[in-house]
């Protein structure tokens, strides 16, 4: 099946059309709710963000230092894996807001600087940054449906949690056996077997994903060859796959639980506990990202204030800490 990703602008529009049937005065009182609620949100978007620029930077220098320590062994390997790990779940969130085009905004002319961030942060994250737009737009387009949301296998208790990351780490690290060997996905929790049925994605984004695993493991061989290997594997590859037990941790389980409904206002919510904004990055108001994917993530805990009361009356959940919360962080 060859679906086109959805460009974020469009996601207004893809959410009002697939989340109910509305007539023709209903579906005019929508809109103007949905103009309303932009209204606020647009002073928040648009504009060149430097910050993120400069975050990716730093992190981009830090990640690099702990490779060049543990090379002229300054630092032990075992030490270079942990500090590379914490590092590289760093570089998740620019190669996110460059999926969404929010670091150069409505600027057109630099995007090519957009997503040579996003490319870069593919290689500490070993994860394809132009395969990845394709699947997150589809996320945010049907988020929690199970046949066509690629995210919703992170959907369950949390104590189920392990074991998908487990599988997912052991997808990506053995990919092409998973996608052309059939028979290996019985291995794999069931909801995991269900990402290779496609969810929508298009056969170039399989193989874009495909060539991009060819070639770091091409590149880990030749680290081996030029006697560089266990360094390779310790300061760069094993870093990228642990971290991604955090990323599905915090970016697809979290935002999202218990991942059981699909209308606009109900399929995410803001969940906040006493640091979540420093180790979510301000997707603990989660559910202000997926009504304004525009919105940087530093921004979205203003945006969520701002119309707290009116989203929490609209059924928005709101948990813990937060802002007008009705509940308990549900876990």
């Amino acid at each position: 099946m060859n679906n086109e990703s959805p460009e974020p602008e469009l996601l207004e529009t893809i959410f009002d059309s697939t989340n109910s049937a509305v007539g023709t005065g209903q579906a005019n009182e929508k809109r103007a709710i949905l103009q309303a609620e932009n209204e606020i949100a647009k002073q928040y978007w648009g504009k060149f963000q430097p910050r993120i620029v400069l975050t990716f930077l730093f992190f981009a220098v830090s990640w690099s230092a702990v490779i060049f320590l543990g090379l002229n062994g300054s630092i032990s390997l075992w030490l270079g894996v942990v500090c590379n790990t914490v590092l590289a779940t760093t570089f998740y969130m620019p190669m996110h807001e460059a999926v969404h085009k929010n670091i150069w905004g409505l600027e057109t002319r630099a995007r090519w600087g957009e997503d040579l961030v996003g490319v870069l942060c593919s290689i500490p994250l070993l994860m394809n940054f132009k395969a990845h737009r394709g699947g997150h737009m589809r996320h945010h387009a049907f988020t929690n449906d199970v046949q066509r949301d690629p995210d919703h296998f992170s959907d369950g208790r949390l104590i189920e949690l392990p074991k998908k990351i487990y599988a997912i780490i052991l997808v990506n690290t053995f990919l092409p056996f998973f996608a052309i060997i059939p028979a290996t996905r019985k291995i794999l929790p069931q909801k995991m077997q269900k990402v290779f049925e496609g969810r929508g994605a298009s056969r170039k984004e399989g193989v874009a994903q495909l060539r991009f695993w060819l070639i770091t493991h091409v590149a880990l061989a030749v680290f081996f060859a030029l006697g560089f290997g266990w360094e390779a594997l310790a300061l760069w590859y094993l870093p990228a796959r642990l971290q991604q037990g955090w990323l599905i941790f915090v970016f697809a389980w979290y935002p999202h639980h218990p991942a059981s409904e699909t209308t606009r206002y109900r399929h995410t919510r803001v969940a906040v506990f006493r640091g979540s904004g420093f180790f979510i990055r301000g997707h603990d108001h989660h559910a202000m990202h997926h009504l304004f994917p525009r919105v940087p993530h530093y921004r979205l805990r203003q945006v969520w204030s701002e119309q707290a009361t009116e989203m929490v009356a609209k059924g928005v959940r709101a948990e813990g800490r937060a802002v007008a919360a009705t509940a308990p962080v549900s876990w």
